[in-house]
């Protein structure tokens, strides 16, 4: 018998996935328009002597001139997110409903106190959006205050500013920077092609594969490590395009997975199913739910939800977030999706029955 929930649940974090990727297209060409525009703003406003930034009272003006440039061109992109992204989401979580059937008519379609959450959590995260809008304004002032201050050459607050927004440089006229840039990209490219075949399927991937995955992330590691020792002054990941990215990627699921757990509720669903793809980056806590290594107490797969809260509480991981496991789930980037359902639905081995 086809299982109903484990497909709707599926389809919901496929159509995450997707939209994620569509987003983050969008985040990329966004913050490559704002460090053009950001390095091309400190070119034109910051008086320079042989190379050299000379006036701090044009350090000091730019920053509200920097805030226009980043709510301009990165506001209207959290807003996309938070408002076609999540509604979008949120009708796919009625569809949902809607498939499994046995549950009562009038929570099978968004409620008002549905539709309220929706407003509520759109409020939250686009004001986690804003916030990183403020946080590198901030940041990027201060850059080109303390160069200015101790008469830096303009060609490394230009560096500073371009890896600020999008890390390890996006856009050099450095060559060899370019190349191992393009490499790193490539690598990542590779490592997606190798996995996505499994990633659609409940398959565990394959030695072989995981052996040439390994291999092509030792090579983005050390490619890495040149990019922030040689050409970086900043650590890793102190970058507006990391932040942006990572709320961009747990505000869809952490909406799902809030809007699903308070629906599910509100019907009566006091059980959960844990799924999602296993791959090797997947946490142990995820990989162990999914593969039923960890046992419920009814030994079928199917978890009251005080049976979660007290695994989460005892046990503790790489990434893993403050709050409701229900939210929360593996932690940052997980990309797996509690389910709700009725214990009446399957038989005594876990398999479903309606």
């Amino acid at each position: 018998m086809s299982d109903i929930v484990q497909k709707s649940t599926e389809y919901r974090i496929k159509q995450i996935e997707l939209a994620e990727a569509k987003y983050y297209k969008t985040l990329t060409s966004t913050l490559d328009r704002i460090e053009r525009e950001v390095v091309s703003l400190a070119n034109r406003d910051l008086p320079t002597s042989n190379g050299k930034l000379i006036e701090l009272q044009s350090a000091i003006a730019i920053r509200p001139k920097i805030k226009q440039i980043i709510d301009a061109e990165y506001l209207p992109f959290a807003d996309q997110v938070v408002r076609e992204g999540f509604n979008k989401q949120a009708k796919r979580i009625e569809k949902a409903f809607k498939r499994v059937g046995n549950i009562p008519v009038e929570f099978q379609e968004l409620t008002k106190g549905d539709l309220a959450l929706v407003q509520n959590l759109k409020q939250q995260y686009y004001t986690q959006f804003k916030d990183v809008s403020n946080t590198f304004t901030r940041r990027l002032s201060e850059k080109v205050y303390q160069n200015t201050l101790v008469g830096s050459d303009f060609a490394d607050l230009e560096k500073e500013l371009r890896q600020t927004i999008n890390g390890i440089y996006a856009s050099s006229d450095d060559p060899t920077i370019n190349r191992l840039v393009s490499k790193v990209g490539k690598g990542n490219d590779n490592i997606n092609k190798l996995l996505s075949p499994y990633r659609d399927k409940n398959k565990d991937v394959p030695k072989s594969i995981q052996r040439k995955v390994a291999k092509i992330e030792e090579s983005i590691k050390k490619d890495t490590q040149i990019l922030q020792t040689k050409f970086a002054r900043d650590r890793y990941g102190e970058n507006m395009k990391r932040y942006a990215g990572q709320i961009l990627n747990d505000s869809l699921r952490d909406f799902d997975a809030t809007l699903n757990f308070n629906k599910s509720k509100d019907a009566g669903l006091t059980f959960v199913k844990y799924y999602g793809d296993v791959i090797p980056t997947t946490r142990d806590i995820c990989r162990r739910l999914v593969n039923g290594v960890i046992k419920s107490k009814r030994n079928d797969g199917l978890f009251t939800i005080d049976e979660i809260r007290r695994i989460w509480s005892s046990r503790s991981w790489s990434g893993k977030k403050g709050g409701d496991p229900l939210v929360v789930r593996g932690g940052y980037n997980c990309r797996h999706q509690w389910s709700y359902v009725n214990p009446d639905w399957y038989d005594n081995n876990g398999e479903l029955i309606i």
